[in-house]
């Protein structure tokens, strides 16, 4: 009796675990359809730039790149860049990354908090976008004061491995515990060694401080989420 097809891991996955990675997808072809002019703009008010971001304010207007306007337009692309994509493999692997972490997520969530949707899934959301804010942060510390425009979803990504890290060792083990540690400098290593080879792999440059930053916003935040699982359990 042959055995039935495995469907892909996209149809398998919870619709809003799936819709935010087509999200991702269908984002990347509208920005490519747009004219070359709209997509500088989209990238100029879209991406981190830690150029903009450390620039003072009164800075001369005659430099390549003027600082952000202020605290909210500073802010913006620490949300906006998860959203922006410098290619197609780019794009690809971040959605695949996305369904293959969040889908084991959001069901501990659904069964913990059951019959409370959307609430799992914004409280998923919210875990995303902490830890993609983490990352940027992360990002322009590293590379102050003028490192590479940042793009791309990784960071929140990032997190979304700590985070399901985190959910093997259990509600009651803390950041500290022995086999998340070694896991964490396995993954520092990793991201250490693949911003040597990923440009020759890729053909672009891997924002690796991005991914370590979004790791450890993403450990923060499960963390935090564990510690309401099991309040709730009790």
């Amino acid at each position: 009796m042959p055995s039935p097809k495995r469907q892909p891991p996209i149809i398998n996955a919870p619709w809003p675990v799936a819709a935010f990675a087509i999200l991702l997808v269908v984002l990347h072809l509208a920005r490519l359809l747009l004219p070359d002019s709209l997509q500088n703009a989209v990238f100029f008010h879209g991406a981190l730039f830690p150029e903009r971001f450390w620039a003072p304010p009164d800075a001369s207007p005659l430099i390549s790149v003027p600082p952000y306007s202020g605290p909210l337009a500073a802010f913006v692309p620490m949300v906006s860049s998860a959203f922006l994509h410098a290619d197609w493999m780019h794009v690809v692997l971040n959605a695949a990354f996305l369904v293959a972490l969040a889908k084991p997520l959001l069901e501990v969530m659904r069964s913990v908090w059951p019959r409370r949707e959307p609430a799992a899934s914004l409280l998923l959301l919210a875990l995303f976008l902490f830890s993609q804010v983490a990352a940027c942060l992360f990002y322009l510390a590293a590379t102050y004061p003028d490192g590479g425009l940042m793009v791309g979803a990784s960071g929140g990504i990032s997190g979304f491995v700590a985070a399901v890290l985190l959910l093997r060792e259990g509600p009651d083990r803390w950041l500290l515990s022995r086999p998340f540690l070694i896991a964490s400098g396995l993954f520092v290593v990793a991201n250490a060694a693949f911003a040597f080879v990923g440009p020759e792999l890729l053909g672009a440059s891997i924002a690796w401080q991005a991914h370590i930053g979004g790791y450890i916003g993403g450990a923060i935040g499960m963390r935090a989420i564990l510690w309401r699982m099991r309040r709730r359990r009790i």
